[in-house]
């Protein structure tokens, strides 16, 4: 099986063949590394048995390689270290962060994963001029391999497996980014070449399985402290669901018999480790090779009408167990160039993250025509690994401010017994029917209260999940707490809790309630009149001409210093007309 990618230049000249260097390293697959100054390139990514280097669409390469120039390849391509390994689909935010690493001056290996039904159409991958200069001039190189993704579901002792060639390929590199966008359109290019009946298969779920056995596989080979990078969307892999297969069995299983290689249930699990999660809402936006990258949409109009990839370039990064990350699973939408900006930084380790331990974000993106900036990259990650790092981990749901709270224990112990029980009982949560709900709420301490979750388990009632909150001197804070630990809820829920947005929207409430029964001091506004006096006392100096000297001007006079004219005794010089009443009755006419 073939899979053939075009890559040229945008431009109007005619295309020249580029150089392109041919690393035979495995008998499965064919590296191919790309010149930055090429304006046209065919790489081609063969996953086959082959001995010897195949014949190339496009060039006079009747035979193979010459054993002296082969051998001279392999050993370049086994001594080069990369510096960022993209395991991804074909196009999407793969093809985009490789692309963008290379601008940075990384040495980017990209690994494609397409579907076993893709025929060998070539697909184009157009860099303009900019692209390409960039690359060269930052030193950044990229290599394309690609394999089909049942050539990585079978056991690695098998002849067809393509998973030794991805060891060999991507040893020693620094950093492993992987994302499953472009599985789903690989899927549709697999199913348009099928027949009506023939439709339905499974090519995105194996490509999802197959990227993940070839991440565990870049793992394996990677250098000491590797950076993992993940792009998942908002709703996947979040840590709460049941794996419902077996490793190696069901569906991918039996497709592929007592053959099938052992396949990681989650990306996190094929990284083994501290992984730096990115997650990202709907979609848009296009690599630089798709026509949809085009700035305008509908071509040339007396009005043109930009894409979203061109006006929403803004960006907000927040923890994915906070409310605000949680935001993006009910619609928020993310640029794909955005997404694939910070996936390249974060393998270039442009922006400073803790190795040790892992952290999930998640990237929403905003109107505005400016990129983010380097500084602003920094900025963002800064404030969200210092509320990451914070005693709440994140999961910050509501925060008030008061004044002052007179009596932390009255207002605990009023939340506890008067204000939660009251809201547990109402509709919107009482009627929770399946799954887990609050169900009653208790003080743990002076200034502590605890909302607990429960849910039926095998018949058993148990602890799924807590909201804390904290009653403080200045304000009232809730955080998303953990369940028990011993029935397996030890850890803080990454969804929203059911039920959860409810009562945060009733805190609200509930701070306001405090204020009227006197538990709590409103915040004292500034007086707005004391600015305006300070405004009026202060000296105004008017220039008349540069000859002239400066005259202070005669302050103003407060309208409240004197009485007006009405308490002088001043009296309206005529009286006013107010009508006339009538003096006798009107006659009524005969």
């Amino acid at each position: 099986m073939i899979l053939d990618l075009c890559v040229r230049e945008k431009s109007s000249k005619p295309p020249s063949l580029a150089p392109l260097y041919l690393s035979h390293i495995d008998p499965h697959i064919l590296v191919i590394t790309i010149s930055p100054r090429a304006i046209t390139m065919r790489i081609l990514a063969i996953v086959a048995l082959c001995i010897g280097a195949p014949s190339i669409s496009g060039f006079n390469n009747s035979g193979p390689l010459s054993s002296r120039r082969r051998s001279t390849l392999v050993t370049v391509a086994q001594t080069s270290s990369p510096d960022v390994v993209v395991i991804s689909p074909p196009g999407g935010i793969g093809e985009i962060a490789s692309v963008e690493a290379a601008r940075l001056g990384g040495s980017v290996k990209w690994f494609v994963v397409s579907a076993p039904s893709v025929s060998s159409s070539s697909k184009g991958i157009a860099l303009n001029s900019e692209t390409l200069s960039a690359i060269e001039k930052a030193g950044g190189s990229i290599e394309l391999a690609g394999a089909n993704a049942d050539s990585l579901l079978v056991n690695s002792d098998d002849g067809n497996s393509a998973a030794s060639a991805v060891s060999t390929w991507c040893r020693g590199t620094k950093s492993i980014l992987c994302t499953y966008d472009g599985a789903e359109e690989e899927k549709r290019r697999a199913d348009a070449e099928k027949s009506a009946d023939e439709r339905g298969g499974s090519e995105d779920k194996m490509i999802r399985s197959s990227i993940r056995v070839a991440a565990r596989e870049a793992v394996g080979v990677a250098g000491a402290g590797v950076s993992k990078i993940a792009i998942l969307s908002s709703d996947e892999e979040m840590g709460d669901e049941e794996v419902t297969e077996k490793k190696g069995k069901g569906l991918l299983g039996g497709l592929f018999g007592g053959n099938a290689v052992e396949i990681p249930d989650t990306m996190s699990e094929a990284l083994k480790g501290a992984t730096v999660v990115v997650r990202h809402g709907e979609l848009f936006g296009a690599p630089e090779s798709s026509p949809e990258s085009s700035p305008f949409m509908g071509g040339p109009r007396r009005e043109p009408v930009l894409r979203e990839m061109y006006t929403m370039r803004s960006i907000r990064i927040d923890p994915t167990i906070s409310v605000s990350g949680s935001a993006i699973a009910g619609g928020s939408k993310t640029n794909r160039v955005a997404v694939g900006a910070v996936a390249s930084r974060l393998g270039m380790e442009k922006i400073e993250l803790p190795k040790r331990s892992g952290i999930d974000v998640s990237l929403s993106s905003f109107a505005g025509t400016d990129t983010p900036t380097e500084e602003e990259w920094k900025k963002e990650f800064s404030r969200v690994i210092e509320l990451i790092s914070s005693p709440s981990g994140g999961a910050n749901l509501f925060s008030a401010e008061f004044s002052s709270v007179p009596s932390t224990n009255r207002l605990a112990q009023w939340i506890a017994t008067k204000w939660a029980p009251a809201i547990l009982r109402s509709y919107d949560i009482a009627g929770t029917r399946v799954g887990a709900r609050p169900v009653y709420a208790v003080q743990t301490d002076e200034n502590t209260v605890e909302i607990v979750w429960q849910e039926l388990v095998d018949f058993n009632s148990v602890t799924s999940g807590r909201m804390i909150i904290k009653i403080e001197d200045t304000g009232i804070t809730a955080t998303r707490g953990p369940g028990n630990a011993a029935d397996g809820f030890g850890r803080i829920s990454m969804k929203p809790l059911s039920g959860e947005d409810i009562l945060v929207r009733r805190l609200a409430d509930a701070a306001s309630q405090a204020i009227e029964k006197g538990l709590a001091i409103k915040t004292k506004v500034p007086a707005k009149e004391s600015a305006a006096q300070q405004t009026q006392e202060k000296p105004v100096t008017t220039l008349v001409s540069s000859s002239a000297a400066s005259v202070p001007a005669t302050p103003a006079v407060s309208a409240s210093s004197g009485p007006g004219p009405r308490g002088a005794g001043t009296r309206r010089s005529a009286e006013r007309t107010r009508g006339t009443r009538r003096k006798s009755p009107p006659t009524s006419s005969e």
